[in-house]
């Protein structure tokens, strides 16, 4: 199983639409995917549509590394046959302090997912805005880290942050963590805002030893949040839209980028 995070400490740049529809775009291909809210605001979870309020992240970790794989997989929803989700619950907010002193707490998550790499091919995982214990031990977990970015001056800002936190975590806590690619939300080259065009091409210029800069970009659309109303994907909401399009062509550019063919 290969752990893919999207995290950005700036709240509202498509984190977890980026998160919702890349997993779904690589179920659509064949791929058994988990998904993995770290966010106690929950908002992947709740965009499947359900109220679920069974065995949640934070009970996993609440048993401070006493869990097993049985209570793992009782924890995990399934959304379908190819898509399974282990959610999160405002709980989280508070578990997080009750643990976060404990050494062995960060790799709790990895530990979890461990347990049930055997039934998934990828895992999903979706942070909170935020450097905090949650993302680093989200960070911990992941194999490759994709970071969404909106073309503003604050998004410079927000990436100089996680870039610093990235080069700490693979220098002590994950060797193993690169980041697959920086992409931009709510932006098209065929924009005309001189300002996002400048934006893009400090953030390209300035950011290109931390990762490579995606050729994808998603543009902005309405369905995107309309699917996320509707606890649907983009792909089965609006897949004619052009964020379906975008997020197809993201995932396309994810999967050249790791040289995996679709499974038979």
């Amino acid at each position: 199983m290969l752990t893919i995070c999207f995290a950005n400490n700036k709240g509202g740049v498509g984190k977890t639409s980026s998160a919702l529809n890349v997993g779904y775009s690589l179920a659509h291909r064949g791929y058994r995917v988990l998904y993995c809210d770290c966010d106690p605001q929950r908002n992947l979870s709740q965009s499947f549509g359900q109220n679920l309020e069974g065995t949640h992240l934070g009970d996993l970790l609440m048993l401070k590394g006493e869990f097993t794989q049985d209570d793992v997989r009782a924890a995990i929803y399934p959304v379908n046959e190819r898509i399974g989700l282990l959610p999160s619950h405002p709980k989280l907010a508070a578990y997080e302090p009750q643990i976060g002193h404990i050494a062995e707490a960060r790799d709790w998550i990895k530990e979890i997912l461990e347990l049930v790499a055997e039934d998934y091919d990828y895992c999903i995982l979706d942070t909170p805005p935020s450097l905090g214990n949650l993302v680093v031990w989200a960070l911990i977990a992941s194999d490759l880290l994709f970071i969404p970015v909106q073309p503003e001056l604050y998004g410079y800002e927000g990436l100089s942050n996680i870039a610093q936190a990235v080069t700490r975590m693979h220098a002590k806590l994950n060797p193993r963590l690169r980041v697959g690619g920086i992409f931009f939300t709510k932006y098209s080259a065929g924009y005309r805002r001189r300002l996002h065009h400048d934006v893009v091409e400090l953030i390209s210029s300035h950011f290109g030893e931390l990762g490579p800069v995606l050729k994808t970009s998603i543009r902005e659309n309405v369905s995107i949040a309309n699917a996320q109303m509707a606890g649907a994907s983009l792909l089965d909401f609006s897949p004619e839209s052009n964020g379906a399009q975008d997020y197809t062509a993201l995932t396309d550019e994810i999967l050249l980028q790791l040289n995996v063919e679709k499974p038979a």
